[in-house]
């Protein structure tokens, strides 16, 4: 039989470490109740030992490898809102850790990642960076209960990934068509309202501001600047668009999303395959150039990441120099959110860090999220938040700004894991982001986190209003975030005012 408990033996830690998780991780706090002693005839007595709970690990990823500044700027928005939760005193009692590891834009990496966290049983996931990546992995995470929300694919077929209600699977960026008819119909007609439809003159009452991006500006993008109330190009009904195929004979969703709603009001769409990450992008440059003065396209559309819509339009605008019939206000040129960040601009100078040398994406338009919001207290609570923990710094010059979405998401699936209640009942936690997230409820936003889990806590219904806007989830599984357009000006981007969201819905 063993003999008593020596005192050197009482600081014994109970039980094991969970599985998958390191000691720095846990952070297991070993509380001894009785054991100072004053005097040396103090007893030696029995130790009671009260271990802290594990943490609540959440699950994300993001791309740094092929965008990594993009990767960079997300990582820190996961961050911020980690270091909030628990400054607040975390969710269940328990600290929150974010667990980001980098998927690389790749579609074939996440299973690994997926099964990994799948096993750890991860309260919830945030990510990935690209749609394909989310569906090599939904179902796994549906058949195990693991809600996703996704802030970065912003696919037509990610609400179609699952079905109905009953799905595990929420998008909290915005919508890829709704960026698709942004930019097929401003350049058919100037606006966002079908092309022929005379929309009311009356500005649409406005709850947020210019942009500040998805995958978006720099440090601190340019004060938004009056672009004009017309459009700043020639209309354009036969459009070229450069893209990858996503198989052979098949570009992605996106380009499809743009194709049917520019022939949906007689436009045309000619098709360029280009070679991601390809050294130089002369020749498409040229043979664009060769179909403009053919009279075969009137304007172009990118869709590449960053550094290759930069790479592009420096070979276009210098086979092009002084030839008025391909200014931008002649021959308009088209992104979509991957290009709304500083190193969008920063690509297409020949010395990137140079902001005295114009770069050649100068007035280049696209369509983004509207995020800054700059009349909302919510986005200027979280912008106050990542601030504090990430100021200003040399260091940060390619970043993108702080995206929003990213944070309300983990913030979301925080607040349904405490309506919940445990982390066991998988369905509860699902059913309480729909929950947590629509009215009715008093509304909560970014600052305001205590006061929220306090008011989940004693029972009352909250409805979560994010710094990327009202993030009401529908039974798709989908938010209706609205899309701005913007157009790059000089080392910064301005939005193109006088465009109603609403619009796009009609």
């Amino acid at each position: 039989m063993a003999g008593p408990t020596s005192c050197s033996s009482r600081w014994s830690l109970l039980g094991g470490r969970p599985r998958g998780l390191s000691a720095v991780a846990l952070a297991l706090v070993a509380i001894p109740i009785g054991l100072l002693a004053f005097g040396s005839n103090q007893a030696c007595t029995e130790p009671k030992v009260v271990v802290a709970d594990p943490p609540i690990v959440i699950g994300a990823t993001v791309d740094l490898t092929k965008q990594k500044d993009f990767g960079a700027g997300s990582q820190r928005v996961l961050r911020v809102a980690e270091q909030q939760l628990n400054a607040v005193g975390g969710v269940l009692g328990r600290r929150v850790v974010l667990d980001i590891r980098d998927d690389g834009g790749d579609g074939s990496l996440i299973g690994p990642i997926a099964a990994d966290f799948i096993e750890r049983g991860v309260a919830g996931f945030v990510g990935p960076s690209t749609t394909d990546a989310l569906k090599n992995m939904h179902a796994a995470f549906r058949d195990a209960r693991i809600p996703i929300l996704t802030p970065f694919a912003t696919s037509p077929e990610v609400p179609l990934l699952q079905d109905g209600k009953d799905r595990y699977l929420f998008r909290t960026s915005c919508a890829v068509e709704y960026q698709a008819r942004a930019i097929a119909r401003y350049a058919l007609g100037g606006s966002f309202a079908p092309p022929g439809v005379v929309s009311p003159s009356e500005p649409e009452p406005k709850d947020s501001g210019a942009a500040d991006a998805d995958a978006d500006g720099g440090e601190e993008p340019a004060p938004v600047a009056d672009a004009g109330s017309q459009p700043p190009f020639r209309a354009c009904t036969k459009m070229a668009v450069l893209f990858a195929e996503d198989a052979p004979g098949k570009g992605s969703a996106t380009i499809e999303s743009l194709r049917a709603e520019y022939s949906r009001f007689g436009g045309v769409l000619k098709d360029f395959i280009i070679k991601p990450g390809a050294a130089t992008y002369a020749a498409e440059a040229a043979s664009v150039i060769k179909a403009a003065e053919a009279g075969e396209v009137e304007c172009q559309t990118l869709l590449m990441f960053a550094a290759d819509g930069g790479k592009y339009m420096r070979e276009f605008r210098s086979a092009t120099e002084g030839q008025g019939a391909f200014s931008p206000t002649s021959f308009a040129t088209f992104g979509f959110i991957r290009f709304y960040q500083q190193g969008f601009i920063e690509a297409g100078r020949v010395d990137a860090k140079n902001t005295n040398e114009l770069s050649k994406v100068d007035g280049v338009l696209g369509a983004a999220c509207n995020q800054e919001r700059d009349t909302s207290p919510e986005w200027a609570r979280f912008n106050a938040l990542y601030r504090s923990q990430f100021p200003p710094a040399a260091d940060a010059g390619n970043l993108p700004s702080p995206i929003p979405q990213i944070y309300d998401s983990v913030i979301l699936l925080a607040l349904a894991i405490e309506k919940a209640g445990n982390l066991d009942n998988r369905v509860a936690i699902r059913d309480a982001l729909y929950e947590v997230s629509s009215p009715p409820g008093d509304s909560y936003g970014p600052g305001q986190l205590a006061e929220a889990l306090n008011a989940v806590r004693s029972g009352r219904d909250i409805d979560y209003t994010g710094a990327s806007g009202t993030f009401d989830i529908d039974d798709q599984g989908d938010t209706a975030l609205e899309v701005i357009l913007w157009k790059v000006s000089g080392n910064g981007f301005v939005s193109i005012p006088d465009l109603r969201p609403g619009d796009l819905r009609k």
